[in-house]
């Protein structure tokens, strides 16, 4: 083949990279965008093959001039940022939870089931809640939701207003989130252990409650900050279990490569699960302490988990889910 039948050949790849990378520098991607780097990849061949053959020079440039320059825009692209960030929560997250639907529905069983038994079974038996509780859970659950008590009473008081009560509640809940995850690491015996306490924790809270407090008062603090709260729990429980198997079960790699590709994998999960319990503690520390009617409370609380469960469901719908 000639210099000149090759450059003819190859000619057709690099005006469709030139004109994708021109769309893509304007910030006006035609849908043609999703083929910019299986382009670039053709292009980089040819030049590879240009030089290899030793191509006339105004030749070999131009490739490597629109090799850089396509480099530079995928980089650009993927080296994190705030539109990285949007994709992974709003995109990689959401199909991330429905790829790994059955681990979904096992860890949100494992975490509620056990904590409605201990609500139910509180009010007859008091003694399980209590001993889980211990005596300063118990005292700071009737401050809170007594028959006389209200709950921003003993958040102003412990925590402050507003903006310092969000503050504790981010650290607080992030934190739950993140060690529930980092137990995955045992083969995800931490991970699981993390989840059934906070379980049974949860439902000795709500069975206690029924025992010896107002349950309409907790129900119309949590029931608006509980939807991303609770599912953040769990979702960060499935991103330490899916690290936890890879430990057991590595297949042909060894452990190590194992454990980073799962945390590569379960990094969306991670983060989606904190930003959740980040929006939780926005609501708790602004909206849960306004004195307003249950009935407002308690349709903004079903509004937020429907919210929840209608981006689980169908945030980045548009996007191939990860298998």
């Amino acid at each position: 083949m000639t210099p000149a039948q090759f450059e003819k050949q190859i000619e057709p790849r690099w005006q469709k990279l030139e004109k994708l990378l021109k769309e893509t520098e304007q910030s006006h991607p035609s849908a043609e965008v999703e083929e910019l780097p299986a382009t670039f990849r053709q292009v980089c061949h040819d030049l590879s093959v240009a030089q290899h053959r030793m191509s006339p020079q105004r030749l070999t440039q131009q490739l490597n001039a629109l090799a850089i320059r396509g480099y530079r825009v995928l980089e650009r692209h993927s080296s994190g940022g705030w539109e990285a960030f949007a994709r992974m929560i709003l995109v990689e997250f959401p199909q991330a939870v429905r790829a790994e639907w059955k681990l979904f529905w096992w860890c949100t069983a494992l975490f509620y089931v056990p904590a409605v038994l201990i609500a139910v079974i509180t009010p007859s038996y008091p003694e399980w809640a209590m001993t889980l509780l211990g005596p300063d859970g118990m005292m700071q659950i009737e401050s809170m939701y007594g028959e006389a008590s209200k709950p921003s009473d003993y958040v102003h008081e412990n925590f402050g207003t507003g903006f310092a009560a969000f503050c504790f509640y981010i650290w607080n809940n992030v934190s739950i989130d993140f060690r529930t995850f980092a137990g995955g690491i045992l083969g995800g015996v931490g991970a699981l252990f993390v989840l059934l306490f906070n379980s049974l924790y949860l439902g000795a809270v709500f069975g206690y409650v029924h025992y010896s407090g107002n349950p309409l008062t907790l129900y119309t603090w949590v029931i608006a900050h509980g939807a991303p709260e609770l599912t953040g729990v769990v979702i960060s429980a499935m991103a330490g279990m899916r690290v936890g198997w890879s430990v057991l079960r590595p297949g042909r790699m060894d452990r190590r490569t194992a454990l980073v590709l799962a945390g590569r994998k379960a990094l969306p999960l991670l983060v989606g699960a904190a930003v959740l319990t980040s929006v939780a503690a926005v609501l708790e520390g602004f909206w849960s302490p306004m004195d307003l009617p249950p009935v407002i409370k308690f349709t903004a609380g079903g509004m937020c988990w429907l919210l929840v469960a209608m981006f689980l469901l169908f945030s980045g719908r548009r996007q191939t889910d990860a298998a």
